[in-house]
């Protein structure tokens, strides 16, 4: 499976390593490009030039709406570490941090600008369906970021709402990545939707495991200090669940110890773990994530691809669940 994905994350990389942004004003492109070459895993894109030659043998036709899902991302990546006040990303000064909010903010719309026109060089019989897909996509994932940051507000939130914030800011945009390399390979209409299906309930299993490995992952390979999402105070899934298990006078003692900010980080870090392991959140995490696998497995049964390539996508889902990076 790897070596699958491999081959394709090798024909993206070469072409979108092609491209350059840079031209006048230059204030406003180099950030551009400083955003774009920090890395990453490109796994969305990717997928779309997979799909798109699982379903049709035309990873080519798919080369371009690729690169649009790729800005995108990082397009989102840009304003959210604005929102976030977070000063590094994939271990360098985010685009705010080293070029200042403002063009930070200028350069984002910007790219958000360059996503729409690598949509517009889809091949035409397909455009109106693919631009449907990512329009769709583009304003759920900014409406799952406000209500993450309506969370910031909110001490307390109910499961069904961190459920929907995860499905919009994460899970869609991996549905959507997959179900346009679907439809540029001449995928069915429900096979499309089977697609998208399978994307969306991996995206979930992907987030849900993110949050698990922000409190307990291993710093070195999760490439990000383990408790940040504890020292922000973000309202992940180990937190809503948390408050769930808790009797009601223990409750506020957990929302005041998550919210403080006068603590040492490692103690409250330390702490708010120790309430996580003695709730058992961690399990239900997990078995959360199995779910969505179990849903994701579901989906791959009503597509029409061979059982190589079957075999690739559950490995692939698979391989979500015990990640450690």
């Amino acid at each position: 499976m790897k070596q699958i994905i491999k081959q394709y994350q090798d024909l993206f990389l070469h072409r979108f390593n092609e491209l350059t942004f840079l031209k006048r004003p230059v204030e406003l492109y180099e950030p551009i490009d400083y955003a774009l070459a920090a890395g990453g895993k490109r796994l969305r894109p990717v997928l779309t030039v997979m799909i798109c030659d699982f379903f049709g043998n035309n990873s080519e036709d798919a080369i371009n709406p690729a690169i649009a899902i790729e800005i995108f991302h990082n397009f989102t990546l840009v304003h959210d570490d604005i929102m976030d006040d977070a000063p590094i990303r994939r271990g360098r000064p985010s685009v705010y941090s080293k070029y200042g909010v403002n063009t930070a903010i200028l350069s984002g719309d910007t790219m958000f600008a360059k996503a729409y026109e690598f949509v517009t060089y889809t091949r035409e019989d397909k455009l109106p369906a693919v631009l449907k897909v990512f329009t769709k996509t583009a304003m759920e994932v900014c409406e799952g970021q406000q209500i993450d940051m309506n969370f910031e507000e909110m001490p307390r939130v109910s499961m069904a709402e961190y459920i929907e914030m995860i499905l919009l800011k994460t899970a869609v945009l991996m549905g959507a990545s997959l179900k346009i390399g679907a439809i540029l390979g001449g995928a069915s209409t429900a096979e499309c939707d089977s697609i998208y299906d399978f994307g969306e309930n991996v995206g979930m299993v992907f987030q849900l495991q993110d949050d698990l490995l922000d409190a307990f992952g291993d710093e070195a390979t999760f490439g990000k200090r383990i408790g940040g999402d504890i020292l922000d105070c973000k309202k992940t899934f180990l937190y809503v669940k948390t408050l769930e298990k808790l009797q009601p006078d223990e409750q506020d003692k957990f929302i005041d110890l998550y919210a403080s900010k006068s603590m040492e980080d490692n103690e409250k870090i330390a702490k708010v773990k120790e309430v996580f392991i003695q709730n058992a959140v961690v399990d239900d995490c997990r078995e959360l994530m199995n779910y969505h696998h179990k849903l994701a497995m579901d989906a791959l049964q009503h597509i029409n691809l061979d059982a190589e390539k079957t075999a690739v996508l559950k490995e692939f889902a698979e391989s979500l669940l015990g990640r450690d990076y």
